[in-house]
């Protein structure tokens, strides 16, 4: 039995080591999305752990000019259980749940930095999140989603800039998720209507504002219904407001599925309705260029075996007209393109900021257009 650095501390959950988790469940991970943007920027990163098939995996992409590139790495997880680094991509927690240090060092993307992320409002804890599929869980997880500002330098494909006070987000999810490691091979014929994922529009949203900042998580139906909500705004000056309920106009680039901007109306549990005006601040990034939806070179998605040690990139133009994008190697039938939209924000009283607008619509949404 192996024992790693963290098993030293007093808060083991089970009768097992630290790198041992008390499910045996191939689809069990815990692990982080961070992103840092500026007008005409989009950075994103992470890592995530797999236990229970011996897989630490992460990468590192840029948007921007309507081009993405990414670099991918995955290695095995044991004996390095406590080392959260992969490939060129590095984790290093200064102060927990306030600063954290994230690099990427030279690789063949061209995408490299090393910056500190500091947070600007307390993490927002998500709703548990289960779901079942013919009677089996198929996803049971856990998210926190913080707002941040992120100070560093970076080097993109040859070129230098500061990193200097960019908006930035970070989450931490952990549990079962079934779109990662092997297919689940869950079917059957007699699928209640409660298991059914009814979801058309999802709209994930971290925000931040002069004085503020907010979140905001919602799934609707087809007829705009929505089938869960929460969020919350954090004021400087250490006020919280729960938000009951939003509604949006979003506004679409034509023949496609990528907003451009519009509105957010968000009621507060103050009494308080607050208005938030969206316009579109550069490219959207693709999630298969992470690894995410068989992204990655093998046709597979993260949490898989590729090795002791594995590494990859892409590089790729995301025009609008290429709609829906992703990397080459995914067949177009099998792109999802862009979910991750860097927006410029403007909320009440002319205030100014950006949100990581995290957008899909899945299917049918007649209101906006979407027929199928």
């Amino acid at each position: 039995m192996r024992l790693s650095g963290f098993d030293e501390y007093p808060y083991h959950q089970h009768p097992m080591p630290f790198g041992t988790v008390a499910t045996t469940d191939a689809h069990y991970n815990d692990g982080y999305w961070f992103a840092f943007y500026a007008p005409g920027w989009y950075v994103n990163c992470g890592l995530r752990l797999h236990p229970n098939v011996n897989v630490m995996d992460g990468w590192a992409s840029v948007a921007h000019a309507e081009r993405q590139i990414a670099v991918r790495a995955s290695r095995a997880l044991r004996p390095r259980y406590d080392e959260l680094a992969v490939g060129p991509i590095r984790l290093e927690f200064l102060e927990p749940m306030k600063r954290l240090r994230l690099s990427a060092g030279e690789n063949p993307a061209g995408i490299e930095f090393d910056i500190v992320m500091e947070a600007l409002s307390p993490p927002f804890v998500e709703n548990r999140y289960q779901h079942l599929k013919y009677g089996a869980v198929v996803n049971d997880m856990i998210r926190y989603t913080q707002i941040c500002r992120a100070q560093g330098r970076a080097r993109i494909e040859g070129r230098d800039f500061a990193i200097d006070g960019w908006h930035a987000m970070r989450d931490h999810s952990w549990g079962v998720r079934s779109s990662m490691s092997v297919p689940t091979g869950i079917n059957g014929t007699d699928r209640t209507a409660d298991e059914a994922a009814d979801r058309a529009l999802r709209l994930w949203v971290p925000f931040r504002v002069a004085d503020h900042s907010g979140f905001i998580n919602t799934h609707e139906n087809s007829d705009g219904t929505a089938l869960d909500f929460e969020g919350r705004l954090d004021y400087d000056d250490g006020r919280a407001v729960k938000i009951l309920a939003a509604r949006h106009a979003l506004e679409y680039l034509p023949g496609t599925k990528r907003p451009t901007g519009g509105t957010l109306e968000l009621d507060g549990e103050d009494g308080v309705t607050r208005t938030y005006t969206l316009t579109s601040a550069g490219t959207p990034a693709d999630v298969q260029a992470c690894g995410y939806y068989r992204g990655w070179h093998d046709g597979r998605s993260a949490g898989l075996w590729r090795g002791a040690e594995h590494l990859e990139h892409d590089a790729y133009d995301a025009k609008p007209a290429d709609d829906p994008t992703g990397p080459p190697h995914v067949v177009p039938t099998r792109r999802l393109g862009p979910t991750e939209f860097p927006m410029l924000m403007t909320g009440p009283g002319g205030a100014a900021g950006m949100a990581h607008f995290e957008h899909t619509i899945s299917g049918a949404y007649p209101r906006y257009g979407f027929g199928t």
